[in-house]
């Protein structure tokens, strides 16, 4: 699952100019075994233990199967593939062309050294700047803006902004305490926990020189007060102490990107997008998203039914879709609405 963006410039622009940062490439991996969410259901015994039907998953939160990594691999397995197809397919640089590797998956391989490293060394790169960033779901957007504010201010010229998410090992744990059963009141607060999938994302970041593909422009707001609504942590003892009340987190993430999307479109100047990219927890997330204002499912990416919530590989894996589907023109106009636990929401406008 790979795709070159690149075009070749026209001309340079002038050294004094403010350098806009597009997307070179994009590439992603996905592991090979499929799981159904009634199969997870099932297993947990919802029907018997929980008086809910196994079907409950598919079909109130639309998520069919997600991918599930291989117990021996760890974030960096998925992002070193992702960047791997990202490299291959980018027509604009070479490898030693890269000056910074940015990781933002939720989990990392080892608290120490950064993740960043092992990628690096794993591709062969020889960029100065390699570290690891992290923010919930919202990861990859933070590492797209910082990546666009590198080159912008020509700090950088080429950035690796990648994710690996074997976010199911936690679900695995979840299921496991569901199946030895709890009370439903504290079993509510789990079922969100079972809606990721696993997933490897990749975009080369680099300058934009025709003055008008690219990214445009970044709008974001956090509301540091809901950081108990959706968490998990590994315990000394292998459970996993967590929560997702979803229904509290959808609402205010709604809340802020309803705001946001008018302040959004002035500040591009826009009267609307021509395609949307979404954070994508389930249907429910998918058809809020949808009543914003200027949005409506026509023009959003849905990868919710057969991956789930991809959590940060959702940006790279969307655009690609978007990309492959050969619906998109140069020039069109796409906006990002994405949020993550905390809560952080923010939304951006790309000129492809």
């Amino acid at each position: 699952m790979n795709h070159s963006i690149y075009q070749t410039p026209a001309a340079l622009q002038p050294i004094h100019k403010v350098v806009k940062s597009k997307i070179l490439s994009i590439g992603s991996y996905l592991p090979k075994q499929r799981v159904t969410s009634d199969e997870i259901m099932q297993e947990i015994k919802t029907d018997l233990h929980y008086d809910m039907p196994c079907d409950w998953m598919s079909q109130e939160m639309g998520i069919f199967e997600r991918r599930m990594v291989a117990d021996h691999l760890r974030p960096s397995d998925l992002a070193i593939r992702a960047a791997q197809r990202a490299l291959d397919e980018c027509e604009a640089i070479e490898p030693n062309e890269i000056d910074a590797v940015i990781f933002c998956g939720i989990e990392r391989d080892r608290p120490e050294p950064a993740t960043a490293h092992t990628i690096q060394n794993a591709l062969g790169l020889k960029a100065h700047h390699v570290f690891d960033i992290a923010n919930a779901c919202y990861g990859f957007i933070d590492g797209l803006k910082l990546a666009s504010a590198l080159i912008e201010t020509n700090m950088v010229t080429n950035a690796l902004v990648v994710t690996g998410e074997v976010t199911t090992r936690m679900s695995r744990v979840v299921i496991d305490m569901l199946k030895k059963g709890m009370p439903a009141e504290d079993a509510k607060h789990l079922w969100g926990l079972l809606s990721v999938g696993d997933a490897g994302g990749a975009a080369i970041v680099g300058q934009s020189f025709d003055g008008v593909s690219g990214f445009m422009a970044y709008n974001q707001r956090c509301d540091s007060r809901h950081t108990e609504r959706c968490y998990y942590e590994y315990l000394a003892d292998g459970s996993v102490d967590g929560k997702m009340q979803m229904g509290q987190v959808l609402a205010r993430g709604f809340q802020l990107n309803k705001v946001m999307v008018e302040e959004t479109l002035e500040m591009l100047g826009w009267d609307a997008f021509d395609w949307v990219l979404s954070h994508q927890t389930g249907k429910r997330s998918f058809d809020i998203c949808a009543t914003l204002k200027s949005l409506d499912e026509d023009k959003l990416v849905r990868t919710y039914p057969l991956l789930g919530n991809i959590t940060t590989a959702t940006f790279p894996i969307s655009f690609q879709k978007l990309v492959q589907s050969g619906k998109v023109n140069a020039g069109d106009r796409i906006g990002g609405v994405f949020a993550g636990s905390g809560l952080v929401a923010g939304q951006f406008g790309y000129v492809f």
